[in-house]
């Protein structure tokens, strides 16, 4: 079952797509009585750690109301990747688990189907781990060795962390088998190094567009 909200009424939408459309003014009964697995976050990024902040009350009492083992995984698909990360990380419970992504295509882009489109994905946090995928040389890696001055990283990675937590991994990847399903080309990426890349690329892009 797929639920949404927003601040418009998209209820004639989500009807037509076989989904329900709760209003925004109904978020607790959304976040706290709905059999929730999933909260997917798409909002701009101006108005990201307002919504998150919004959910946060709400969390607090699924979490008196049902337990812990309650909290359902929070995705986020903005176009940038560290800034909604940290917002994350900071405001929510540290029970929730997190997975960051980045569809990089659009109706436009995808209007014959998503076969061959990137998905980009974090494992950000799981079970209260903390996720880390290992860091590309030369992007955010002075020694160009998957190290920093600092000596080694505390993260860890899937292996470190499937045992401790095997359904918190499966929901992660059960929802990113709906996209590899259809055909988009996944890339396992961390959040600093997605920003790297598309500082890069996209910053040209748009700066070329406006001038």
């Amino acid at each position: 079952n797929v639920i949404g909200t927003s601040r418009s009424d998209y209820s004639h939408v989500a009807s037509e797509m076989g989904a329900r459309f709760m209003k925004l003014d109904e978020l607790e009964r959304f976040v706290v009585e709905e059999d929730l697995d999933v909260i997917v976050l798409a909002v701009s990024i101006v108005s990201f750690e307002s919504t998150v902040k919004d959910l946060i009350p709400h969390l607090q009492k699924r979490i008196q109301l049902k337990g812990t083992n309650s909290l359902p995984l929070i995705v986020d698909v903005a176009s940038v990747k560290e800034h909604p990360r940290n917002i994350l990380l900071d405001h929510l419970p540290v029970e929730c688990d997190i997975l960051a992504t980045h569809p990089m295509f659009g109706p436009d882009s995808a209007r014959n189907g998503w076969q061959g489109q990137a998905f980009v994905y974090e494992k950000t946090r799981v079970n209260k781990i903390l996720l880390k995928e290992k860091v590309a040389a030369g992007i955010g890696d002075e020694n160009g060795d998957g190290s920093d001055d600092e000596g080694a990283s505390s993260f860890f990675d899937d292996k470190d962390v499937c045992e401790a937590n095997v359904e918190g991994m499966d929901r992660m990847e059960r929802f990113l088998s709906i996209w590899e399903e259809e055909g988009c080309n996944m890339i396992p990426l961390s959040c600093e190094e997605h920003d790297a890349y598309s500082a890069d690329s996209q910053f040209i892009t748009h700066l070329v567009g406006r001038i």
